[in-house]
């Protein structure tokens, strides 16, 4: 940093200033590798302390600081009588990586069941926010739809972990669907809103929706229900990015080819589109449709391949066609999977797999799949940890109804809601 944050709490008039300076600059380091909650509890120290730690620089370094690609939020649904009412919980990677290994005759041999579970802390549901689903998450903040009053829609934001909630924002009487990112350029956090023929921005900088040009091309799951059902664009360097499809009038998906598949990157700083291509090594159109992620930072692009693998490739250079680079190819004999696959099924009967977060130390990933499998007495939807090296495929049982598909990247932060 090029100057103090805040005035130490060691400052004494008979110490040269750039000792204090110095000492500033220590302090903020030291303390910008604590946790969240530590540091919370630190502002309640002294005056000084809470200068420190609530000055934007600071923030921003804590952040910087912040170990990413370690949390993941998952979306229970409890089910009450009044209907759907789900949960945002925050979740270490590892808790899923070392769940208790449950032991079931039912479950073949060459398949390893982790038994996870989450508890239903009214902190984490969405009803007592008067919100009813997930926007989007970056850098900490959490992005909540409101509860729709006399035709009049709204979010808010939300700061887990420093236990912080916006008012409702954005009023608007039109029903948009609703993407979340930060905005590097200006230093603020956007939220678009749109729909097949619309799309406008709304600025946490002057808390007004804009119109901005509408889609070059039409995102694919406006067109057809989709897979992803919510999918509503993935968040990567200070961009929206959506699968789209070219020229796509009527829905045949056997008769679309790959030079129709295209991906539609929104910069938040410009407002302005760009069209990516997938990557050189897609060769052929999936039987149902790949899927546009975020893996270590990087955008990332997976489909099946000719019904015996699944393949991820990511964008090591945001925006630079020549850097899509191969990253897994799995076999689904290696998956343990036999189902879902056939060229005769109807395409709403084929499996479809997302990839959800990696755990590089682990040498994992996690994926949602849409299809039981032979996990019986649980939920359709469930998680996959594939271990790359190892070569190890483990399921998760729950009982729970986790929102796999829903799934978003966290990271604890202090960045405020306000």
């Amino acid at each position: 940093m090029n100057s103090p944050i805040a005035k130490s709490p060691h400052s004494n008039n008979c110490v040269p200033t750039s000792l204090l300076i110095l000492l500033d600059e220590l302090i903020a380091e030291i303390l910008s590798r604590l946790p969240v909650k530590t540091l919370m509890q630190m502002k309640c120290v002294c005056k000084s302390l809470k200068t420190l730690i609530s000055h934007p620089s600071f923030v921003k370094l804590h952040l910087h600081r912040s170990p990413r690609n370690t949390t993941i939020l998952l979306l229970p649904d409890w089910a009450s009588p009044a209907g759907i009412d789900l949960s945002v919980v925050p979740i270490p990677i590892s808790y899923l990586l070392e769940s208790p290994l449950l032991m079931d005759h039912y479950v073949p041999h060459y398949l390893r069941l982790r038994e996870f579970a989450i508890h239903n802390d009214p902190y984490y549901l969405l009803s007592n926010m008067d919100c009813y689903q997930i926007v989007g998450s970056c850098n900490g903040l959490i992005c909540l739809r409101g509860t729709a009053k006399h035709d009049n829609y709204w979010f808010r934001l939300w700061n887990p972990a420093t236990n912080s909630l916006s008012e409702n924002l954005g009023f608007s009487e039109n029903r948009l669907r609703l993407t979340f990112g930060y905005d590097v350029l200006n230093d603020t956090y956007k939220v678009v809103g749109f729909s097949a023929i619309t799309v406008k921005v709304f600025s946490l900088g002057d808390n007004v929706w804009k119109d901005i040009p509408s889609f070059p091309i039409v995102p694919f799951n406006l067109r057809i229900y989709s897979r992803l059902m919510m999918d509503n664009g993935v968040y990567v360097s200070g961009t929206i990015n959506w699968l789209a499809i070219r020229d796509m009038t009527n829905y045949k998906w056997n008769d679309i080819t790959i030079e129709q598949f295209v991906i539609v990157s929104l910069d938040l700083a410009t407002e302005t589109y760009q069209q990516l291509l997938p990557p050189s090594g897609f060769v052929e159109a999936p039987p149902v449709e790949p899927s546009v992620s975020v893996l270590m930072d990087c955008l990332c692009f997976s489909h099946r391949f000719r019904g015996t693998h699944f393949v991820i490739w990511k964008m090591m250079e945001f925006g630079v066609q020549e850097s899509w680079t191969q990253f897994l190819k799995i076999s689904f004999q290696n998956l343990h999977i036999d189902y879902g696959i056939g060229d005769s099924l109807a395409y709403y009967a084929q499996l479809f797999l997302l990839p959800l977060c990696v755990s590089e130390s682990s040498n994992t990933l996690v994926m949602a799949s849409n299809q039981r499998g032979l996990i019986h007495g649980y939920h359709r939807q469930h998680a996959i940890l594939y271990n790359w090296r190892d070569n190890k495929v483990e399921q998760i049982a729950t009982n729970n109804n986790i929102l796999w598909f829903h799934t978003k990247n966290y990271v604890e932060s202090l960045v405020s809601t306000s």
